[in-house]
C-alpha cells in the first residue's frame, strides 16, 4: 500500500549526514505529494533549516535520551501521530527509535522504520531486541558495512526481508546549479589537497598531517586545506606546528559552502578510519575530483578503487604514496575525476535513491 503521510523523526542538534538525509528526503517527499511531518530537536540545525518551509509540518518537542521512560512525552507523540494520521515514521537516532518507535507503536502507525546511517554495532541488549522484533517494521541501512555492523552482535536482530539498502542520495543538479567561486585563492604551480569533516579521531586528520610530513621533501609544490571543526582542533594544530608544516597545512574551520571548497582543490583526501556512507565523497566525486582514501568500512562501496580514486590500508605512509601519485599525474587525476562523477550519477543520484525509499515504503 502506498503511504500518504510520512513523518521524518530526527532530534539530533548538530548538522551531519543523518540530518542532511532527513532534510532532503522530507523535501522530496513533499514535492512528490506526500503529507510530510518532521519531528526535530528544539533549536536543532535541522529545525532551523526547515522553519518556514511550505508543505512541511514541523514539531519540536523537548526530548532526551530518557524520554522513552516519560509517559507525558510518549503521550504527546502518540497524539501527534494520530492527529496527522501518520502512515510511516522514519527514525534516526537510537534515542529516537526508543521514544518515537514506542509512541508510533501505541498510535498504531503501520510502518515504523529505523534509518541507520552509522556503521557501529547495535548492542545485543534486551531493550534493543524487543524494539527490533516488536516495534520496528523495517530497517534502512546506507551501506553494506553499516548492515554488517548493525548485525555484528546479533545476526537475528532483524529478519533479512525487512532490511533495505538505500545509499545516501546526492542532488547533483542542485549542486551544479549553485553559484559559487573558489573559497581559497590558488597559488601558481601548486597542487591543492583538501579534506572535510569533523575534527575527530574517526576522521583521521592526524594521519593526513603525518602524510604531509612524509611528502614535503619529494612532492611538487602542494598545500592541504582542512575544512571542519571539532574537539581535536587544538591537538591537530599543535601537530602541524610540531612538525613544522605551517606552510603546507591550512585550517579553514567549519565551511558552509562546500562547492566553493571543492572548487579550491585538485584532490580530495578522506583519511577516515570508518564511515557509515561518506556523503562528502559523493560530493567531491560529483565535482570530478579524484579521491585518496582508506580502504575501510563503507568507503569501497562509494569509491571504486582504481576507477574513481586510489584506496589504501589505513596508514600515513600508504596515503602519502597515493597522494604523491596523484600529484605527479594530472591525466590520472582527470580520468579518475570524470569516472567519479559518472559513478555518482549512476548510483547515488538523489532521485534514484528516493525511488528506492518509495519502494521500501510500498513493501
Amino acid at each position: 500500500m502506498q503511504p500518504k503521510s510520512l513523518c521524518f523523526f530526527n532530534t539530533n542538534g548538530p548538522w551531519g549526514g543523518g540530518e542532511h538525509w532527513h532534510f532532503e528526503n522530507a523535501l522530496l517527499a513533499r514535492d512528490k505529494g506526500y503529507h510530510v511531518s518532521v519531528i526535530a530537536g528544539k533549536d536543532s540545525e535541522l529545525a532551523k533549516r526547515l522553519e518556514g518551509q511550505t508543505g512541511i509540518r514541523l514539531f519540536t518537542p523537548a526530548l532526551g535520551s530518557l524520554s522513552f521512560l516519560n509517559p507525558f512525552a510518549i503521550a504527546r507523540l502518540v497524539r501527534f501521530f494520530r492527529k496527522h494520521q501518520v502512515d510511516a515514521v522514519l527514525l534516526c537516532l537510537p534515542r529516537d527509535v526508543k521514544v518515537g518507535g514506542i509512541a508510533a507503536k501505541l498510535a498504531n502507525v503501520p510502518d515504523i522504520i529505523y534509518r541507520r546511517g552509522i556503521a557501529v554495532p547495535v548492542r545485543d541488549r534486551l531493550l534493543n531486541r524487543l524494539i527490533f522484533r516488536h516495534v520496528l517494521t523495517k530497517l534502512i541501512v546506507n551501506s553494506n558495512e553499516t548492515l554488517r555492523c548493525v548485525l555484528s552482535e546479533n545476526g537475528q536482530l532483524m529478519p533479512q526481508e525487512h532490511i533495505h539498502l538505500i545509499h545516501n542520495g546526492f542532488d547533483v543538479a542542485e549542486f551544479d546549479a549553485r553559484p559559487s567561486a573558489p573559497l581559497v585563492p590558488r597559488r601558481p604551480g601548486e597542487v591543492v589537497i583538501g579534506t572535510a569533516g569533523r575534527l575527530t579521531a574517526q576522521k583521521g586528520q592526524h594521519l593526513l598531517i603525518e602524510a604531509v610530513a612524509l611528502l614535503r621533501s619529494e612532492a611538487p609544490p602542494f598545500r592541504v586545506l582542512i575544512a571542519g571543526a571539532g574537539e581535536l582542533e587544538a591537538q591537530l594544530k599543535h601537530q602541524v606546528r610540531h612538525l613544522g608544516l605551517e606552510s603546507h597545512v591550512e585550517f579553514l574551520g567549519f565551511v558552509t559552502d562546500m562547492k566553493a571548497f571543492h572548487q579550491s582543490i585538485d584532490i580530495f583526501a578522506l583519511p577516515s578510519l570508518w564511515e557509515g556512507f561518506g556523503f562528502v565523497l559523493a560530493e567531491a566525486m560529483s565535482m570530478e575530483l579524484p579521491v585518496a582514501a582508506f580502504e575501510v568500512s563503507s568507503i569501497p562501496e562509494v569509491v571504486a578503487a582504481g576507477e574513481t580514486g586510489l584506496l589504501c590500508p589505513p596508514s600515513a605512509g600508504a596515503l602519502a604514496e597515493n597522494l604523491l601519485r596523484l600529484m605527479r599525474d594530472e591525466n590520472l587525476r582527470k580520468t579518475l575525476g570524470v569516472q567519479g562523477r559518472a559513478r555518482v550519477l549512476t548510483h547515488f543520484e538523489v532521485h534514484k535513491t528516493f525511488a528506492d525509499l518509495e519502494s521500501c515504503l510500498r513493501s
